[in-house]
């Protein structure tokens, strides 16, 4: 009984119809101030990083992660994917970057009996809007881009953006010395990010003006180069996280771990050994076929990586095993996922992917019509259940062919009406190739 009240209360798919309500803004910031009370405020140890954005928050935390672990001091990580408290790894099985606050500071406490000083926190706009970070003492702000997602929870993108804001409000208000990190090319944070001042600023991208910048990107099949220009000096960056939206993750990461004392030279070489993002990208060959595997569950995400995956596929084609969420996460979004994936791909494979408490079938149909370039069952095919989705792309799939699982990502469950069912696009991928490389 005692849970149910507890779930009834925290979840989710209720918050719009009471985010309006004084008490339950009362109640979410009690919540958030009795978790902290009652483990005695560990984050005031920490130094302490939050990273939102739209697209990259996990591989940014993750590349920082190495970076600071290696060159500052034992650090501590929350994000979508995995939680790390120095070097040990804890699969993040909640679905949810933005932890529950009682879970967040059992995390804090735990991190801080291994001696760890430093955290680095993914911090989204739905956390941020529910009082998840309540008493965490913000150091350090860091931002990369802001593009259109999650409309249907916070019902305007101006809303969405405030939401964000809040994290660069603390830091710019805080008692202590103040960092942030912001991309110098996204339009909607460069307008706001001039009525900010903070005592250390770094940014980055592309422009000339900026901090530090990429030029001479190259994208490969097998690892993406760059040189990185940071106080009229020029490193030569090498890395194994594919394409060119990665650079901006790393040069995020980079700019945070500078701020935080580390040599420029070591950190951009320091990249280098960061081969791999859980589920970022993730590759696999067999028989000629590369298969990757990514979220890219925004219209901004999905257009960079099939742009990118349409310029390497060579002679062969590009078949995308392709998704859309339920009702309740942002429907007005699916159209424009429509276009990108008759834009760019060769065939297009539709099944599930968390159907939630919508029909499965009405969500497929509704995605199968705005592909209006594909026909079906020589270019587009509808196939609900996801086992027999990726049976039939690797059934049809040649030498030489590209194939893009979308969607699932590093996540192990699928939700359904009725139950959050086991599920891995790498593990059901391998076990139908008849190869094994997961650890």
């Amino acid at each position: 009984m005692k849970n149910f009240f507890k779930t009834l209360l925290m979840y989710d798919k209720i918050y719009p119809m009471l985010s309006k309500t004084s008490f339950y803004k009362l109640f979410k910031k009690f919540y958030g101030q009795a978790a902290a009370t009652f483990h005695s405020n560990p984050a005031n140890d920490f130094f302490v990083i939050g990273v939102t954005w739209t697209n990259g928050k996990t591989t940014t935390v993750n590349v920082l992660h190495y970076l600071l672990n290696k060159h500052v001091g034992k650090t501590f990580t929350v994000s979508t994917a995995y939680i790390k408290i120095w070097d040990e790894e804890i699969f993040n099985e909640s679905k949810m970057s933005s932890l529950d606050q009682f879970k967040l500071q059992e995390l804090f406490v735990r991190a801080k009996d291994e001696w760890c000083q430093i955290a680095i926190i993914e911090t989204t706009s739905h956390g941020l809007d529910q009082y998840r970070f309540e008493w965490i003492g913000f150091d350090m702000a860091v931002l990369t881009n802001i593009t259109n997602d999650h409309l249907e929870y916070h019902g305007s993108f101006d809303a969405y953006v405030k939401a964000k804001k809040q994290l660069f409000d603390w830091v710019a208000r805080s008692q202590q010395t103040s960092y942030a990190v912001l991309n110098k090319d996204d339009p909607t944070w460069r307008k706001r990010s001039e009525s900010y001042n903070f005592d250390n600023l770094l940014t980055f991208w592309l422009s000339s003006n900026a901090s530090m910048t990429a030029q001479s990107i190259l994208e490969e099949r097998d690892q993406t180069t760059c040189e990185v220009s940071y106080l009229g000096e020029i490193y030569q960056l090498k890395t194994t996280l594919l394409w060119r939206y990665n650079i901006a993750n790393i040069l995020t990461a980079l700019s945070a771990a500078v701020l935080m004392w580390v040599d420029a030279k070591e950190a951009v070489a320091s990249v280098a050994e960061v081969w791999w993002v859980l589920w970022r990208m993730d590759s696999l060959d067999h028989e000629g076929t590369r298969y990757y595997i990514d979220y890219a569950h925004t219209e901004d995400a999905l257009d960079k990586t099939l742009h990118y995956l349409n310029a390497i596929k060579w002679d062969g084609r590009l078949i995308v095993l392709s998704w859309c969420m339920w009702d309740g996460r942002d429907k007005a979004k699916r159209p424009r996922m429509w276009a990108l994936l008759d834009k760019y791909s060769d065939i297009v494979v539709l099944a599930d992917e968390d159907p939630g408490d919508e029909n499965r079938l009405t969500i497929l149909d509704d995605v199968a019509s705005g592909i209006t370039l594909k026909k079906h069952g020589k270019w587009l095919f509808v196939l609900p259940e996801r086992h027999h989705a990726i049976q039939f792309i690797t059934d049809i799939a040649e030498k030489w062919d590209t194939v893009f699982l979308a969607g699932k990502w590093h996540e192990e469950v699928m939700l359904t009406a009725r139950w959050r069912r086991d599920w891995s696009d790498r593990r059901e991928l391998e076990t139908i190739l008849g190869i094994w490389t997961t650890e």
